[in-house]
Order: C-alpha cells, then structure tokens, then sequence
C-alpha cells in the first residue's frame, strides 16, 4: 500500500471517528437537557405523593422507571418498567 493509500486509510477513519463523537456530544447534550428538566421538576415539587405515585408519573410523561435505564427517555412501553408498576401496584 503506497504512502497516499494509508494517508486516505487513515483519513477516512478519522472522519467517521469525527461523526460518531458528533453523535456523542448530541447524545449527552439530550441526555444533561433530560436530567436538568427532572432535577428542576423535583426541585419545584411536580413529583409530590408518596414514591409509587411519583415513579408512575414519570413513567406515564415518557421516562423509564426501571432500573437500567431510570430517567431516560422513553419511545415506547418498557416491559421491565411495566411489571415494577404491576407489581407495586398490587400491593
């Protein structure tokens, strides 16, 4: 591979390396805009009541409750947060 080849190798990686940090820092940026949305949302007392009622309604507003992912957002149902609901409600 000649000298210009590998420059090009290493080029084209380079740039796909610049791409997946962009998406990266796009990433945290929603992820840090999420947790000061909650954070400022606790802090005004939206999530008053006891523990349970606060966890379904960061649930049913689009955020998981389960433990892997707890805060993130939510596109649709999530069976693990879905049973923790489930199962503290019947009690």
């Amino acid at each position: 591979m000649t000298l210009l080849a590998e420059f090009k190798l290493w080029q084209e990686k380079l740039q796909a390396l610049q791409k997946e940090g962009e998406e990266l820092m796009a990433r945290i940026e929603e992820l840090e805009r999420q947790n000061a949305e909650l954070r400022r949302r606790l802090a005004e007392g939206d999530y008053e009541g006891d523990g349970f009622e606060a966890l379904t309604k960061l649930y049913e507003e689009g955020f998981h409750i389960c433990p892997g992912n707890f805060g993130r957002g939510r596109e649709e149902d999530c069976l693990f947060c879905l049973n923790f609901l489930l199962h503290k409600g019947k009690k």
